[in-house]
């Protein structure tokens, strides 16, 4: 699992793009996806990334932050952060154990602004770490790796083939 970790962020570093398009993608990805509507804020991430100049693969590397196994726990940490903000009651599990849909559709509804107020701050604070470190990150990572000569040949090959 480690491995497979360390090979996505190297892939991340690698990517062909300067490092503001890389942090720029990373950073909209991430945030978009704890919009708490899953795949809304994927699409929403993909579809801006070309106008801002983002890299669409680091768009979608910020976006595989919340997934399946990790949003649960990231949409429940932005609903206490909010209900931290508003002063809101959180009910415990035993509380809500035994709600029927009509409980539930209840308590969505009183906790909406506090999970939404989470929501936001936690896309301003990631976005706010998640920008200037990746970009660090990226222009350290190239300034001590030096580039490779096939690389660079295949560059040159491939600019010489376009012109």
């Amino acid at each position: 699992m480690l491995a497979r970790l360390r090979l996505g962020v190297l892939r991340l570093l690698r990517l062909n793009a300067t490092p503001h398009g890389i942090a720029l993608g990373f950073t909209l990805g991430l945030a978009l996806s704890l919009f708490p509507i899953p795949l809304l804020g994927m699409l929403v991430a993909m579809s801006l990334a070309p106008l801002v100049g983002a890299s669409l693969p680091a768009v979608y590397a910020g976006t595989a932050i919340v997934n399946p196994l990790t949003g649960p726990a990231i949409y429940f940490a932005e609903l206490w952060l909010g209900g931290q903000l508003t002063g809101a009651r959180l009910p415990s599990w035993a509380d809500v154990g035994g709600y029927g849909w009509r409980e539930w559709m209840q308590l969505f509804g009183e906790l909406l602004p506090a999970f939404l107020l989470g929501a936001v701050t936690a896309m301003v604070l990631s976005s706010a770490l998640a920008y200037p470190g990746v970009r660090w990150l990226v222009a350290a990572y190239r300034r001590r790796q030096p580039v490779d000569a096939n690389e660079t040949q295949a560059m040159s090959t491939a600019t010489s083939e376009s012109d």
